[in-house]
């Protein structure tokens, strides 16, 4: 028997098009209904410093800071070769992990357990000092980003270098199409970082009139970090805002299931 435990709700996906497939899935299984709308546009570039990439055999540890990062890093390192046996592969959490053994055969070395993200991973007993000194490191990311993952680990002693291998892009909507997307009223709005935030934020203000803005800022969020909470307080929103264990699908799916159950008890 299909578990209707989401029966009547709508669920806004704010994942990129080609991440958002799981977790959609998850809500109709539950018999939810999935209201695509990237926030965010996943962008390979072209050129990912290629020197690097030449002589990845010079590196002792690759770092890969998200599924993305995996996808179109593998790429740009199949294109001119294969991963040096030596490498030593880092993954930032387990959805990374996996793609990398789905596209590359070669199980992540290091991965954090808990939290996924450069905190934790920096508590690993295979990335402290005594591990690391002297050791080369190329971090796999899209532009920009955070720097405390490199900053410690040069405070550690190791060389550290970039490789953007992806840009994030704000999408394109018509009115048209997204008044189509908005008008369906989605019930609670799903979202995995502060630019996916600012993106629904900007695409809200270029396309929705000051009564449907007035609707949207009492709209349930989930979130997947305390600063998420807080940006999103300061934005604006005034209903439930909740925050995820992790960044994971089933996390965000479970964040989900917790709001709606509270709301059955309120």
């Amino acid at each position: 028997m299909a578990d209707n435990s989401l029966a009547g709700i709508k669920v806004l996906v704010s994942r990129p098009a080609h991440q958002a497939q799981t977790l959609c899935d998850m809500i109709t299984q539950h018999s939810g209904r999935a209201l695509r709308l990237p926030v965010i546009e996943i962008v390979p570039l072209k050129n990912p410093l290629q020197a690097v990439i030449k002589n990845l055999d010079s590196y002792d540890f690759a770092v890969f800071i998200s599924p993305n990062a995996v996808q179109f890093g593998l790429q740009a390192i199949l294109a001119q070769g294969k991963i040096p046996d030596k490498l030593k592969l880092v993954t930032i959490g387990q959805a990374s992990a996996g793609k990398l053994q789905a596209l590359s055969g070669r199980k992540a070395d290091i991965v954090p357990q808990g939290q996924y993200n450069s905190e934790t991973l920096l508590t690993h007993s295979g990335l402290q000092q005594d591990k690391v000194k002297q050791k080369r490191f190329v971090i796999f990311r899209g532009n920009g980003g955070r720097e405390l993952l490199a900053n410690e680990l040069r405070h550690r002693g190791a060389e550290v270098t970039y490789a953007e291998v992806y840009q994030r892009a704000l999408p394109e909507y018509s009115n048209t199409e997204f008044s189509r997307i908005w008008s369906q009223q989605a019930d609670i709005i799903t979202l995995t970082s502060n630019e996916a935030l600012s993106n629904l934020l900007i695409l809200c203000k270029q396309h929705l009139d000051k009564a449907q803005l007035q609707h949207l800022w009492h709209k349930p969020l989930v979130v997947v970090t305390e600063k998420m909470s807080r940006a999103a307080c300061d934005a604006g929103f005034r209903d439930d805002i909740l925050i995820a264990e992790k960044a994971s699908d089933k996390a965000l799916f479970d964040a989900v299931l917790k709001w709606l159950s509270n709301n059955k008890l309120s």
